[in-house]
């Protein structure tokens, strides 16, 4: 293991402590705020670790999401073609940033994360979440020896499974208010 491989993990805890830290916080906006530094925090060890599709699709889902926070202001938001430019982006980013079969994980990942928060509702993204985009990290983040990442989106998944446990697919809601 080389300097740079250690970096980069030291990196990618930082962006679990992130983002487990984003979970007590009370106001979405400063949650959303909390999860974009964390997934700077792997798109910088995306690209210390070579994997630049993984970095990209990071960069979709930071955008995506402030595109997100704002839905009730941009009406636009909520329509399909915004769907449909958010996916565009993610086949153009694999495309380009194409290394192997593992680069179809981020965009399995993003793609079925975008269309979760797209639907706007707590559960369409912890559905999203739980059986398509944290998978597909994790596949993608054993591939290109992301353990942060791993790390991650299993605790990811087992928070995912305590809030169902917890208040039930029922109520979790789908009015979106969670969002605004």
């Amino acid at each position: 293991m080389g300097h740079n491989f250690i970096a980069a993990q030291i990196i990618g805890i930082i962006g679990v402590v992130l983002f487990v830290l984003s979970f007590q916080i009370k106001s979405n906006k400063k949650l959303f705020f909390m999860q974009i530094l964390a997934n700077i925090m792997f798109a910088i060890q995306f690209v210390m670790l070579g994997a630049y599709s993984g970095c990209v699709g990071l960069i979709i889902c930071i955008l995506r999401n402030v595109v997100f926070m704002n839905r009730d202001r941009w009406p636009f938001v909520n329509t399909k073609p915004m769907l449909a430019i958010i996916l565009a982006c993610c086949l153009v980013n694999v495309a380009v940033n194409w290394k192997g079969w593992f680069d179809l994980f981020s965009l399995a990942a993003v793609s079925s994360a975008s269309i979760g928060y797209w639907m706007g509702s707590a559960r369409a993204v912890r559905t999203s979440n739980l059986f398509a985009a944290s998978p597909c990290w994790i596949i993608y983040d054993v591939a290109v020896g992301s353990w942060a990442g791993v790390l991650n989106e299993t605790i990811a998944i087992v928070s995912i499974l305590v809030s169902v446990i917890r208040f039930g697919w029922k109520a979790l809601g789908e009015s979106g208010e969670e969002f605004k």
